[in-house]
């Protein structure tokens, strides 16, 4: 053990000073010869497997970051055509501008997911995201329209259909429906996962 390690209880981490005998839990921690007891020497290798036994099993329910950002890109790659969509409606047509903002509206979000440990929480959150934004596109494009004044597009793809709107509205709101149950069925396995490797902790213990 390390200096700051030998002066504390392997038990319960509690200030030694030079003690023989922790004096929270009582654990005998030398022997009348100075030597570490048997006690405390089994409690330091229980201590030390236990740290790396959670270690492994949180490793194994997650996915390396490049396999979540591969992930999360993935879910992510209709945000660029929306936000060019969006822009178009808004805007003449620049194709460069259409580059910048379709590549932005990629990756932001899928560096946002790829924070994510679950997999099946970042295609959950990621469809939550895409159906609210699918579903407030007409908005979207009306405040932008409304900022550009009469810089906007003549004749928008989007325009004032009232059957294009609740097409978006409705769609987007599946798309959010969905992405929530998939969240919520991720969430609930995540719960459990935790709870079988707590019990299995436990069990080696």
């Amino acid at each position: 053990m390390s200096d700051s390690a030998a002066d504390r209880c392997p038990s319960c981490e509690a200030v030694l000073e030079g003690a023989r005998i922790c004096p929270d839990c009582g654990l005998e921690i030398r022997t009348d010869d100075g030597d570490l007891s048997s006690a405390a020497m089994n409690e330091i290798v229980d201590s030390t497997l236990s740290t790396a036994d959670s270690s492994r099993m949180g490793r194994r329910r997650t996915l390396p970051y490049p396999l979540r950002l591969a992930t999360a890109l993935a879910i992510s790659i209709p945000f660029a055509p929306l936000s060019g969509f969006v822009l178009s409606s808004v805007l003449p047509p620049n194709p460069l501008a259409l580059v910048l903002v379709g590549m932005s509206a990629w990756m932001a979000p899928a560096g946002f997911l790829a924070r994510t440990q679950v997999p099946s929480l970042i295609v959950g959150r990621g469809l939550t995201v895409l159906g609210g934004v699918v579903a407030i596109t007409p908005l979207l494009v009306a405040l932008g329209r409304g900022l550009a004044g009469d810089a906007a597009v003549a004749n928008p793809t989007i325009g004032d259909s009232q059957a294009v709107i609740g097409s978006f509205l409705v769609f987007g709101l599946l798309i959010l429906v969905f992405g929530l149950v998939v969240s919520r069925v991720a969430v609930r396995k995540r719960a459990a996962w935790r709870e079988e490797d707590a019990q299995t902790l436990r069990g080696d213990r």
